[in-house]
């Protein structure tokens, strides 16, 4: 899944990615503005998430970060699935899940379906348990297309390249 320009997109679509957008920057300023207890914990590595989570068990204080994840009013996990999880971080991520489930809003960005999860979570059963509290009462936009990062940075490589031509007179 990738978030493309929104003039390539349908007008559902378009909304959609604007709502998006400015979420984004809702959680930015949150993050800004409440340094002491942020209504919103943004994530952009799960794998940060789940050394976190390990370290704490290890150190004996899991119950307290756990506690912390689930006071969150927003939780943004982005881009989960580039790194396999090992079996404890999966259980771990999914004990975090588990106990927002209906009662904190999640937000999830992963560029893999559904079906490849597993790969990730290394257990049917319990990416099929994670799955079924992620779904229930969610929203999914699905976006399919260019990555706007390799566009823009082809537009930059060009305009740079334009810039460097020297002008013949």
């Amino acid at each position: 899944m990738h978030v493309v320009a929104a003039s390539y997109l349908p007008h559902r679509l378009a909304v959609a990615v604007a709502a998006l957008d400015r979420l984004a920057s809702l959680v930015r300023c949150q993050l800004r503005l409440s340094a002491e207890a942020p209504a919103v914990r943004l994530c952009p590595c799960p794998a940060a998430v789940v050394h976190e989570l390990i370290e704490a068990r290890d150190e004996k204080r899991l119950l307290r970060l756990q506690h912390q994840l689930a006071g969150y009013k927003l939780l943004v996990i982005d881009e989960l699935g580039y790194v396999p999880l090992s079996q404890t971080g999966a259980e771990l991520l999914f004990e975090v899940f588990s106990q927002r489930y209906e009662r904190g809003s999640t937000i999830v960005t992963s560029n893999l379906p559904f079906d490849e999860w597993t790969g990730v979570f290394a257990s049917e059963r319990l990416t099929g348990a994670l799955l079924d509290r992620l779904t229930h009462h969610v929203h999914i936009l699905e976006m399919n297309g260019d990555s706007y990062r390799l566009k823009q940075s082809k537009r930059r490589q060009r305009d740079t390249h334009s810039a460097n031509i020297p002008d013949r007179d």
